[in-house]
């Protein structure tokens, strides 16, 4: 190929990348642009700039929605740690631990997740009820904890099968116990997985809707996916305004994790944590 046709080839590669990316950001300007208006500039004209700009918007929105948030990342900061502390000791010893019927047990597990959330949720519902736990924290933060950790043991399975054998050989030898290679050898040499698995478990407990809709009935410990959808006044005309910028400030705390968080996110799914 002459130089010519791959030019023409790599401008048509960026123009299409360009393309995608603007679709991609445009509905994060256009919320981020309304997020300063009232209802009568968004109206007015959805792509024009808010003169003069609602910067009350976010005070208002901010004093309806903090509590949900809180609540919310308070739900996933919990929920995600019980997932990776449950998911890391399953997976070590699904990976390195011989014991009868470990493969069945496994392929029982995968099937599990072969199984739609929504078909669940009615016998969830029931179950949590009769257990007390319906309109409490906890509904939210265990069943977190018991459905996640179903994909974070296959995740972290297949992470720590890959880490070599001889290590802990010659750290048994040296006198080590089980509980030290777990905590000195097995989490060290894990952490990108099981950072990977707390962002995509926190992201999952973030954005739930259903379930905290089906099963919190009070506001005081509502969650944000839920809180959302509170923006009315008392003639049920939403100020679409204060709406955009609640999505603008209840996404802070993921743009946050992921800022802090990309760097182990990456290696582990480089370093094969998504491998079957």
């Amino acid at each position: 190929m002459n130089t010519k046709a791959r030019l023409v080839q790599q401008s048509a590669l960026y123009v299409l990348i360009t393309v995608f990316v603007g679709l991609t950001l445009a509905p994060i300007v256009f919320t981020l642009i309304s997020s300063f208006k009232n209802n009568a500039q968004i109206l007015g004209g959805i792509w024009t700039l808010p003169v003069p700009a609602q910067i009350g918007n976010y005070a208002e929105a901010f004093a309806a929605i903090w509590r949900y948030t809180l609540n919310t990342v308070l739900y996933a900061a919990v929920g995600g740690t019980l997932v990776v502390a449950l998911s890391a000791v399953a997976g070590y010893t699904f990976a390195k631990k011989e014991f009868l019927g470990k493969e069945l047990l496994f392929m029982m597990m995968l099937a599990i997740m072969m199984i739609p959330g929504v078909m669940t949720l009615i016998p969830s519902y029931v179950l949590y009820a009769n257990l007390g736990l319906v309109n409490t924290p906890w509904v939210i933060i265990i069943s977190a904890a018991a459905g996640g950790q179903i994909f974070g043991t296959f995740l972290c399975r297949s992470f720590m099968a890959g880490i070599s054998n001889e290590l802990f050989d010659a750290a048994k030898i040296d006198g080590a116990g089980e509980f030290v290679v777990f905590t000195r050898m097995v989490l060290p040499l894990s952490v990108p997985v099981l950072m990977t698995l707390m962002i995509m478990q926190s992201v999952g407990i973030y954005n739930d809707y259903i379930w905290p809709l089906l099963t919190i009935k009070s506001n005081s410990i509502q969650m944000i996916g839920v809180g959302l959808t509170q923006f009315t006044n008392q003639f049920g005309i939403s100020n679409m305004g204060v709406e955009f910028a609640a999505y603008i400030i209840s996404a802070i705390p993921l743009v946050l994790l992921f800022s802090f968080g990309m760097k182990y996110y990456i290696q582990g799914v480089t370093q094969g944590a998504l491998k079957i």
